[in-house]
């Protein structure tokens, strides 16, 4: 099989995945687009792609026709190199699989055949999963443990490299809109904040305690997440945050508390202190609205009335825990049986129970279906032997009904 590797997940997952396929026997070809994409080479090809983004969509097509590629693997499907390339694998039948972390968190990633999120194959027919019934049940062997350290230092490495190779990559178009010294900062302060607010959130979540039962919360997604940009009507998170905070000053009851929590990967690079400061004092919220940083989620739970997101996965986490759940945006979870429909003004005054045997039944076709127990930073190996065994049966499979027809 020959298979192209386009970006992948920061830090060597993607030379770990390569490096499996060689050893398979399969031909693999990268695509580097910056300096730092060649910071974990595999045994594999690699090619350097240093044109424009308007002569990419030619060059991809050839490069495929050229080299015979059976199936290209990226990491992020809305990435402006991965869109253009899933749209020319569509035409020229080539399997496109798209990676992305986990829907169901933390010890699995995501992998789907075309598309995640909104572009899944499954999103179309989302009312449908309920009906799933698999042969089998699904194994889980693995736990992927804490990651935050190694992607830190991936992250840090990854944009070094790429700032120095900037040179040789001149029209390098990046999906993140800062440069070398914010996103090396960024992981250096967000580690900060997490050991400053640790203390400080912890005591908040102690005084909570009394309004149990009584606290939304609206778990914040990063700001540059194409959740929000190509799955949402939202053009960023601060949107976001204003529609919530406005609509539960004015539609929920006096008693009630809204928490937002700060997305873990995004704090050092945005402070929505001031805009939730600001927001407290126009809608005269006192402690009603309440933000942190450091809020594990298992410890917040059990204090709330129901969920506010975009499309989260933190969505899902809820509805695990059986919470009302409200979807802003397109979600893969939001479905009759477990989100609550309507507009978000009655939410905040009447949930809709989560069906436990509909989540049960979701859940378990996201697990068959797009879900691979692994991590991209802790789990390298087995999780990269996972994703060729799905690539090669998938291959096998094609093979097998053109050989039919």
């Amino acid at each position: 099989m020959n298979i192209l590797l386009l970006q992948g997940p920061l830090g060597p997952f993607f030379r770990t995945l390569g490096n499996h396929l060689v050893a398979e026997g399969h031909n693999v070809f990268h695509i580097s687009f910056n300096g730092g994409d060649e910071c974990w080479r595999s045994q594999g090809s690699l090619y350097r792609f240093t044109s424009t983004m308007k002569e990419w969509p030619a060059y991809f097509r050839h490069f495929c026709q050229q080299h015979q590629i059976d199936s290209v693997v990226c990491y992020g499907d809305c990435r402006p190199y991965h869109a253009k390339a899933s749209n020319i694998c569509r035409q020229l039948d080539i399997a496109f699989w798209a990676l992305e972390e986990g829907y169901l968190r933390p010890d699995f990633v995501t992998m789907e055949l075309g598309g995640v999120n909104a572009n899944s194959s499954l999103y179309p027919m989302r009312r449908h999963l309920p009906k799933f019934n698999p042969k089998h049940a699904f194994q889980i062997k693995h736990q992927a443990g804490k990651t935050f350290g190694s992607r830190a230092w991936f992250a840090i490495r990854y944009h070094v490299i790429k700032r120095l190779g900037v040179s040789a990559y001149p029209h390098f178009v990046s999906h993140r809109p800062w440069g070398l010294l914010k996103e090396a900062l960024s992981w250096v302060k967000g580690g900060l904040l997490k050991l400053r607010f640790k203390s400080i959130d912890r005591a908040m979540l102690q005084e909570l305690q009394a309004e149990k039962g009584r606290v939304f919360l609206l778990p914040l997604q990063v700001s540059e997440d194409f959740q929000i940009l190509s799955h949402s009507n939202y053009r960023d998170v601060a949107t976001v945050i204003k529609e919530v905070v406005g609509s539960f000053a004015r539609h929920a009851d006096s008693a009630d508390t809204l928490l937002i929590k700060h997305h873990p990967m995004d704090r050092g690079y945005i402070n929505y202190q001031p805009l939730i400061n600001q927001l407290r004092e126009q809608h005269h919220l006192g402690k009603r609205l309440r933000f942190g940083y450091e809020l594990p989620l298992p410890e917040v739970y059990p204090l709330l009335k129901g969920v506010v997101t975009v499309n989260s996965t933190v969505g899902l986490s809820a509805l695990l825990h059986h919470l009302p759940v409200k979807c802003l945006g397109k979600a893969l979870y939001d479905i009759p049986g477990l989100t609550t429909p309507g507009p978000l003004s009655s939410f905040w005054r009447q949930q809709q129970p989560v069906c436990e045997a509909t989540f049960d039944a979701v859940r378990n076709a996201l697990l068959h279906q797009t879900q691979i127990n692994g991590s991209f930073f802790t789990l390298m190996e087995e999780t990269a032997v996972e994703v060729a065994q799905v690539m090669v049966q998938h291959h096998s499979q094609q093979r097998e009904l053109r050989a039919a027809s």
